[in-house]
């Protein structure tokens, strides 16, 4: 099990449930640890709170605030969890000079940008820690992982679909692939998972194969591709015909919840290793 030095971490915290679930096991599983969150206003989720020592609350894009806080509270470990709203790197008003000063000579996409927030931090003496730390058990694993059978057809299109996820994900654009009949539906972009699915059911309707995988160099210190609740809900209501994730990559929230709401829905949950 990983070492956390000084029994002291930060956690940067991003929205929906993954910064919770991520304090959650970090407080049960390393004793006397304590948990300096960095929060974010209209972002994170005051359901983390109970789970934090101390709590900072800063806008999105404040850099200079943040290294200020880390600086103070003699951090040298730090884990970024949950996102940021993606369309918010576009509106320049929510970020200070510092942020502006090392976003500029790169291209503007999320993985580009926290990239350098981290490396900007490093350079501080602050070392970032792999974002599945303590949460192994929740990865995808190979296989049909909910009983839920999948039929010939489907399969077919999981074939397909597989061939065209690997060389999509290589792209950094996005993670989500949707495809029926043998043909690519929807890719998804900075609008996200959710988006992406309503968007394939306008265009395609019911039975739909959804694949979500990572990158080959997947940077998992910030950027780990996650499904919960609020996705799967998402596909009921589109009625998709199976979810496919990349096995040991993808962090599945509320697993037993999601597992046993997947087979009520009937929608096969595949992992696949790429």
């Amino acid at each position: 099990m990983f070492i956390i030095k000084n029994h002291r971490i930060a956690i940067i915290a991003g929205n929906r449930f993954f910064p919770i679930l991520f304090a959650q096991n970090l407080r049960k599983k390393v004793k006397n640890i304590e948990i300096i969150g960095i929060c974010f206003k209209g972002e994170t989720s005051k359901k983390i709170l109970p789970y934090l020592d101390k709590a900072y609350w800063i806008s999105v894009g404040k850099l200079t605030k943040l290294k200020e806080i880390l600086k103070k509270e003699c951090i040298t470990q730090c884990v970024m969890v949950g996102q940021i709203t993606p369309l918010k790197i576009f509106k320049k008003n929510y970020v200070d000079e510092e942020f502006l000063k090392i976003i500029k000579d790169i291209d503007f996409r999320p993985h580009q940008i926290f990239s350098k927030i981290i490396k900007y931090l490093e350079n501080e003496g602050i070392n970032f820690l792999n974002s599945t730390l303590y949460l192994e058990e929740y990865l995808a694993t190979e296989g049909i992982m909910n009983d839920v059978d999948v039929s010939e057809d489907v399969e077919k299109n999981i074939n397909f679909g597989m061939g065209i996820v690997r060389n999509y994900v290589q792209l950094d654009i996005g993670q989500t692939v949707v495809v029926k009949m043998r043909s690519v539906v929807a890719l998804e972009t900075i609008e996200g998972t959710d988006k992406t699915l309503l968007r394939a059911y306008k265009l395609a309707g019911r039975g739909c194969v959804v694949l979500k995988f990572s990158k080959p160099d997947q940077d998992l210190r910030f950027d780990v591709p996650i499904v919960g609740i609020s996705t799967l809900k998402i596909l009921n209501k589109i009625k998709a015909a199976t979810l496919v994730l990349e096995a040991g990559r993808v962090l599945i929230l509320e697993k037993e919840k999601f597992f046993r709401l997947s087979k009520k829905y009937k929608i096969p949950i595949v992992g696949i290793k790429n």
